[in-house]
């Protein structure tokens, strides 16, 4: 049977990250973030596997004998650095959750011309213009689906120009009604699903999981 310390570990930030998600879109609320937070979020959601799986597998030895349970520092800051590489080579981009493309085009619309008076759009492509910024933004997602991204043709806009887009957004999709029907069951489902198995695995087992738990920390 397997540990119900790894268990825990593994399944529990996925379980967080998948029923935050999910009770956003059920809600019908809308969550409008930065790309760059939003692949954060999703390298927690993996910190548990990652611990578990290469850590464990690169463990160094050697370092262990020497800085006992404190190597763990060293590894997981090489994992947030890595992490963090990734999220400022990504190109930026602005995450919507609770909205489909079609729903989310007239507030993106209204807060480019609320940040440039002269910005038009074009709802067959799902793109607007906003000349004095010299900046095309483009509407990107499946139809019918409520998680979309919003991305510029320009590389290199300045995070000035996404912060004030930002704090528009957020305001315009305020007023947009929730999609009928409701998003979002599926994912809720399953992490409630995983949550309920992995309580149920945990349970009454206390003595292994501290016992797991020391294993791991200290080689």
């Amino acid at each position: 049977m397997i540990d119900p310390f790894v268990l825990t570990v593994v399944f529990l930030p996925v379980v967080g990250y998948l029923l935050l998600l999910s009770l956003i879109r059920v809600s019908g609320r809308v969550l409008v973030t930065t790309g760059g937070r939003d692949l954060s979020a999703l390298f927690f959601a993996m910190a548990g596997m990652v611990a578990i799986g290469p850590m464990q597998l690169f463990f160094p030895g050697a370092s262990a004998a020497l800085l006992g349970p404190y190597v763990w520092l060293p590894m997981l800051l090489l994992y947030v650095l890595i992490c963090g590489l990734v999220v400022l080579t990504r190109e930026p981009r602005l995450v919507v959750y609770g909205r489909t493309a079609n729903e989310l085009f007239p507030a993106l619309l209204r807060s480019a011309q609320a940040i440039d008076s002269s910005a038009v759009g074009d709802e067959r492509n799902a793109q607007v213009h906003l000349p004095q910024f010299g900046a095309h933004l483009k509407i990107e997602g499946h139809q019918g689906f409520d998680c979309v991204s919003v991305l510029a043709f320009e590389p290199m806009l300045p995070l000035s120009f996404w912060a004030h887009l930002l704090g528009q957004l957020r305001v315009q999709v305020r007023g947009i009604a929730p999609p009928s029907p409701r998003r979002g069951w599926g994912a809720l489902f399953v992490a409630l699903a995983m949550l309920f198995l992995l309580v149920r695995s945990v349970m009454g087992r206390g003595e292994q999981f501290v016992e797991g738990f020391r294993e791991w920390l200290i080689r």
